[in-house]
């Protein structure tokens, strides 16, 4: 950049820095007649003379509001999420329960149409629940802890 750019750049930095001190007074002219108008109307005029006092602008913190204490039934209702139709688990649970001697992977997988990777996947997820058991090297059972 040359000099008459930046001496351009410079001028126009300074002229805005002037007009945000002009609003920011008129801002605080503004705040400070709103106060005395207040404060004329809720106490008498006192005849003391008065010393120009710079306010300092104060900043609003904000404002919390507490939320209100919710039973764990309430919270645990809004979770469960209202679906027509069934999930992934579900259906897989559906079709191991309905076995009597215990589902196997493949089994499974014609029932569900879904692959050997999702089947593993829900396998595992409702072990972890409790939900499935293994009875033996492929063949899952559904627990009774309904």
């Amino acid at each position: 950049m040359n000099n008459e750019t930046l001496k351009a750049m410079a001028t126009s930095l300074a002229n805005i820095g002037k007009e945000l001190n002009a609003l920011s007074e008129n801002l605080l002219n503004s705040c400070e007649t709103k106060d005395t108008k207040e404060t004329k109307e809720k106490v008498a005029p006192v005849s003391t003379p008065k010393k120009e006092v710079k306010k300092e602008t104060k900043v609003a913190k904000p404002v919390t509001v507490k939320k209100s204490k919710k039973k764990k039934s309430e919270i645990k209702k809004k979770l469960v999420k209202k679906t027509k139709e069934p999930t992934v688990l579900d259906r897989v649970y559906k079709v191991i329960k309905r076995s009597r001697k215990g589902a196997t992977v493949d089994k499974i997988k014609e029932a569900t149409k879904l692959d050997k990777k999702q089947i593993s996947n829900c396998l595992y997820k409702l072990t972890k629940k409790g939900m499935v058991k293994t009875v033996s090297r492929g063949i899952y059972v559904a627990t009774d802890e309904d």
